[in-house]
């Protein structure tokens, strides 16, 4: 699968079945190490519920983060961390970081 920008063509994510003949040979088949991909989505806990639901392993559950963020991070079978997002205000220190209309409303 290849996703590309509307925006902004030179942004790109090509996701690849493990065992695609573009991959060289001795890398194929094998599991994802120390990738994170973060999804931005409208309601997290809607989302939340679903990866329950569907029997996903979460390694981090639901919570608000300072720093802006509710998120949970779930993990695929392939190792993948995939890490799920809502924007909030942030708190305490972080609020300081953002620029002005930059924080979640």
């Amino acid at each position: 699968m290849h996703l590309q920008s509307s925006e902004d063509p030179t942004v790109n994510l090509a996701i690849l079945d493990g065992t695609h003949t573009t991959i060289p040979a001795s890398a194929r088949g094998g599991r994802a190490s120390g990738v994170l991909i973060n999804f931005e989505v409208a309601d997290v806990d809607a989302e939340y519920e679903r990866a329950i639901a569907q029997g996903l392993t979460v390694l981090l559950g639901l919570r608000d983060e300072a720093f802006g963020q509710r998120h949970f991070i779930v993990q695929g079978p392939d190792g993948v961390l995939i890490d799920v997002i809502k924007p909030i205000p942030p708190s305490g220190e972080f609020v300081r970081l953002y620029t002005a209309g930059a924080t979640a409303a």
